[in-house]
């Protein structure tokens, strides 16, 4: 029994002697029950685990990107060449920009070049007789000349000429010496007979026959004979001289001509790509084409003759073969050190509520090893079972579908969290 006495609680005797001395069961059994309690709590912080998450924005697209098309220049757009929404080839042209070339003409010089040999046909320079090809005209018209070159060589063939001259007059050098070898053979012999009647006459002279008048007479015949033949002999040597130097003539023309021939040809070769060059210089300055097959989707309503800004984006290429979806992730430089390739990723994309369709879930494939210029980490996560969320929900697929990921970096037990907060305390 208790009573009230002046605002204070007595107890009976009875009652004072079990608050005094409490049963030893009692502190026996409740330490053990607390021992038990802190056991339980230690068994489930090990079981128990809490995923760490890095969040960050993510993109999914396909793997083949669209392509965008930017404006390569601020100016003002002459002309588009597909429609909205129409299908595209490689390399299709889609807009040309205002520039001082009929884009008509380029497109036909193009084609012409892109399907002619060269080396075998003839440049239809015709085709192209009124044609405005602005920045492209210089390079036109430098081939256009190096083709004529080549043609008026061909045709006019000035070493050909040339070496057909020399071969004549060394034809006519031969059949000259050819009468000169045979007059020399007439020489020798009058040269011999001058040579047997001087003889006779001195032998005659000594037995008093001839006078010396005759004599000498005879001797000046001899000397006559023998001066016309080494005048022969003379002019002979001198044909053979001009026929030598004649044939190194012709061997040297021969030379120049196939070099010439050859540098005509290099020259014209050469035009002719620079001038495949030009165009292609001029395409990727004011032409935009695609890089890729697949549907154009025009950014907004464009029309001739109106301005746009350089780095503008103008137009996107949705690829026909998308080849499957893969997401585009930047994730902070911060805590960026526990992100790792085959690590889990949640996607919760921003115009499909999280709780009426679900998540997507991915797997991280690559990581770049330097952040970008924005300082953020790059990220390749697969998508394994594409677009169909935690609900078993197709989500319909849209380029370039933004949304937030969590990326699952480890699952840490709770235990282990609450020893990193002693471990950096105790450790330094």
């Amino acid at each position: 029994m208790e009573e009230i006495k002046d605002g204070l609680k007595i107890y009976s005797e009875e009652v004072h002697d079990i608050l005094s001395d409490p049963p030893k069961s009692i502190q026996k059994w409740g330490n053990s029950i607390l021992f038990i309690f802190i056991i339980i709590l230690l068994l489930i912080s090990w079981f128990i685990k809490y995923p760490d998450i890095i969040t960050s924005q993510i993109i999914i697209t396909t793997n083949i990107p669209p392509q965008k098309i930017q404006a390569k220049l601020s100016g003002k757009i002459e002309a588009i060449l597909v429609k909205d929404r129409s299908e595209v080839k490689l390399n299709t042209p889609i807009a040309v920009f205002e520039n001082s070339a009929n884009y008509k003409d380029v497109f036909a010089l193009k084609n012409i070049l892109n399907t002619i040999n060269i080396k075998k046909t003839e440049f239809p320079f015709e085709k192209l007789k009124y044609s405005q090809l602005g920045d492209i005209e210089s390079a036109f018209t430098n081939f256009q000349k190096e083709n004529t070159a080549d043609q008026l060589n061909t045709e006019l063939r000035p070493y050909k000429v040339e070496g057909d001259a020399q071969n004549y007059e060394s034809i006519q050098l031969k059949e000259r010496l050819h009468l000169l070898e045979s007059q020399k053979e007439i020489n020798e012999s009058e040269l011999t007979i001058q040579t047997n009647d001087l003889n006779r006459y001195e032998l005659l002279f000594k037995k008093g026959i001839y006078s010396t008048q005759e004599v000498e007479k005879q001797r000046l015949l001899y000397l006559q004979a023998q001066k016309g033949y080494k005048t022969l002999l003379s002019t002979i040597s001198q044909l053979k001289s001009s026929l030598n130097e004649l044939n190194k003539n012709n061997k040297t023309t021969q030379i120049n001509e196939r070099k010439e021939d050859s540098n005509v040809n290099r020259n014209k070769i050469q035009a002719f790509y620079q001038l495949k060059n030009a165009v292609k210089e001029w395409e990727l300055k004011y032409l935009l084409s695609s890089a890729t097959n697949g549907i154009i989707n025009f950014l907004q309503l464009w029309s001739r003759n109106q301005p746009v800004e350089a780095g503008q984006i103008l137009f996107s290429i949705i690829p026909k073969d998308q080849n499957g979806y893969i997401g585009k992730l930047k994730a902070p430089v911060l805590n960026s050190g526990k992100i790792k390739p085959g690590q889990k990723v949640n996607i919760k994309l921003l115009n499909y509520p999280q709780k009426e369709f679900g998540i997507i879930k991915g797997i991280i494939i690559k990581k770049s090893l330097t952040p970008d210029k924005e300082g953020n980490i790059l990220i390749d996560v697969n998508l394994p079972r594409g677009l169909e969320t935690s609900y078993k929900k197709n989500i319909p697929f849209q380029q370039e579908m933004q949304g937030t990921a969590d990326i699952i970096t480890e699952d840490l037990r709770l235990i282990e969290r609450l020893l990193y907060q002693f471990k950096s305390v105790f450790v330094k």
